[in-house]
């Protein structure tokens, strides 16, 4: 299989836009799945199973609801 590189800094020795291949990227001890998940390289003719696995890492961000505190302490009592 074959990746391009998306990142721009250097990835197994290749720069933004140059092709790598399964074998360019374990044989300099990459980590292919790490390598996509982090915007590094993407697949060209990514099988259906790792495009299934973009998608599920692109779901929007989980907030916090905002609780309303008090900004004083209850015990306070105006100046002293």
């Amino acid at each position: 299989m074959e990746y391009t590189v998306t990142s721009n800094r250097k990835v197994c020795g290749k720069i933004y836009g140059d092709k790598l291949t399964e074998d360019d990227i374990l044989n300099a001890g990459g980590n292919i799945e790490f390598l996509i998940a982090s915007g590094h390289i993407k697949a060209e003719n990514a099988p259906k199973a790792l495009k299934a696995v973009k998608a599920v890492e692109e779901a929007p961000p989980v907030t916090q609801q905002e609780e309303n505190f008090s900004a004083f302490n209850s015990q306070e009592i105006g100046d002293k």
